[in-house]
């Protein structure tokens, strides 16, 4: 059983924004009318649709991961500890964390795969704060 360079190891899609972005930042549909456009996501918004694999302007047309590994943008400094941590969104909109959200939405967007902020993307909304 192996892995070959024909097997899909990762999911992207092309997104038109509704606001800049930049490359590493965690991204939603847009919530509030504006069908089909991306903007950044937070905790205390809709869950994330993938990671922004270029930075890009608003009404422009970007790459977003949904699966596979990623450098995402974090709202903290990352150790050796960290690696192999769930990676959550944070209250920064468009960051991640390692740290569960304790109100709001928790929206687990993967795990940490290097001190360098490489994620496994593999989103899950997991609770929603009363």
């Amino acid at each position: 059983f192996g892995v070959d360079d024909n097997d899909a190891t990762e999911l992207t899609v092309e997104i038109t924004l509704n606001e800049n972005v930049s490359q590493g930042d965690c991204l939603r549909a847009k919530v509030a009318g504006a069908n089909g456009l991306a903007e950044k996501a937070s905790n205390n918004g809709a869950g994330v649709l993938g990671i922004a694999t270029e930075t890009g302007s608003i009404t422009q047309t970007i790459s977003l991961m949904q699966r596979g590994c990623y450098v995402a943008n974090f709202a903290h400094s990352l150790s050796a500890s960290d690696v192999g941590k769930f990676v959550y969104l944070s209250s920064t909109s468009g960051q991640v964390t390692t740290t569960a959200p304790s109100s709001d939405n928790v929206v687990r967007v993967g795990y940490l795969q290097d001190t360098d902020g490489t994620v496994i993307i593999s989103p899950q909304f997991i609770i929603k704060y009363a």
